[in-house]
């Protein structure tokens, strides 16, 4: 089977000049496109009813979609779809397939930095340690980074968002996980590798994993020590599809994580579908549970329930003494959080466990 071109490829940069075409859903959203011309001193026409040529040249895409970005609604902007021709390209019945969001243009031109950031592969992981009720580390989380063109870094959730907003998600997730691979083989990290991955960015796993599962490959990493983490299971619509992506990673060798028990009864719905070797308990749950009467009845009955099951249980966001203590009497396998190593560029030798 081909790899999945949305995995692969990244949108192509919108020219400097061409013939933006815009469809909008009713004629109140007819009116603000048609104002912002005016004011613009764009010119346009109109080849069917409600659908707006407008050529632009340097400088004018941007400005335009940063005008309806502010002054079109959300709703309308996911409605009123739009597409982009060279000048001198002919208009067909075939350029409806290139139609998307006005809302997706007007991210990506907004999110130009991201493009270019991805372009360039200004991606790195960071590694968090994850420790046994020992202190010895059981495996590393495997956290990505932008990296700006100044050298700063970039936060994942500022990146995610963007990428969300701009339909670059298929490609970033993809992205990650193969520089998760990459950067844990460049440090030789030795122990289980925790790889996030967000389920609404597979299609279907036999194309959208292939580039994944051919670095691990390259690498000579081993699939047994990797475990495939579902991250936003809240999020989760389509069950039978995630089941279908777990079983593509077991059939493989890997391991499989649900994240964040306990954040909703989705969550725990989904438990019991997936049947996941690993759980990590909600970070919200694990904050303070050592002197909230309710987080600590919550979260003692998730991790009995995990023991009862067979599945192995990580707290993860332990920050605090009495929190890990708490932890480690209520029979949590596995711990993670600042308080036994914060995330690093290079994975952590040892985990601060205090006494």
């Amino acid at each position: 089977m081909t790899k999945c071109a949305r995995c692969e490829r990244l949108p192509e940069s919108a020219p400097a000049a061409g013939r933006l075409f815009l469809v909008p859903p009713i004629a109140p959203t007819c009116a603000i496109i048609e104002d912002v011309l005016e004011r613009l001193s764009l010119e346009y026409i109109t080849p069917f009813p409600q659908v707006y040529e407008i050529p632009f040249g340097e400088g004018d895409l941007r400005r335009l979609c940063e005008e309806y970005g502010e002054t079109i609604s959300a709703l309308e902007q996911a409605d009123t779809k739009c597409f982009i021709l060279p000048r001198d390209e002919a208009l067909s019945v075939a350029h409806l397939a290139t139609m998307e969001p006005l809302r997706v243009l007007v991210a990506r031109i907004r999110a130009g930095w991201l493009t270019d950031m991805l372009a360039q592969k200004r991606l790195t992981s960071w590694f968090q340690p994850i420790a046994d009720k020992e202190g010895v580390i059981h495996g590393h989380e495997c956290l990505m980074r932008g990296i700006g063109l100044d050298g700063a870094i970039i936060s994942p959730i500022e990146i995610y968002n963007v990428a969300r907003q701009s339909d670059l998600l298929f490609f970033l997730d993809c992205a990650c996980r193969i520089n998760a691979v990459r950067c844990a083989a460049e440090h030789g990290v030795a122990s289980r590798l925790f790889i996030n991955f967000v389920p609404a960015s597979i299609y279907r796993p036999e194309a959208c994993l292939q580039s994944t599962f051919q670095a691990i490959s390259d690498v000579g990493l081993q699939p047994e020590n990797i475990v495939f983490e579902v991250v936003e299971s809240e999020t989760v619509r389509d069950t039978e599809h995630l089941l279908r992506v777990l079983s593509f990673y077991r059939d493989h060798g890997f391991k499989v994580a649900l994240d964040d028990l306990g954040a909703g009864y989705s969550s725990l719905n989904l438990l019991s579908r997936l049947q996941p070797d690993y759980i990590k308990l909600d970070m919200a749950l694990v904050r303070d549970v050592d002197v909230d009467p309710y987080k600590a009845n919550i979260t003692e009955n998730l991790l009995n329930m995990a023991q009862k099951l067979g599945v192995r249980s990580v707290a993860e966001g332990v920050e605090t003494q009495g929190e890990l203590h708490w932890l480690l009497e209520h029979g949590a396998d596995l711990l993670q959080g600042f308080l036994l190593g914060h995330p690093a560029p290079e994975p952590a030798s040892s985990v601060n466990m205090p006494a």
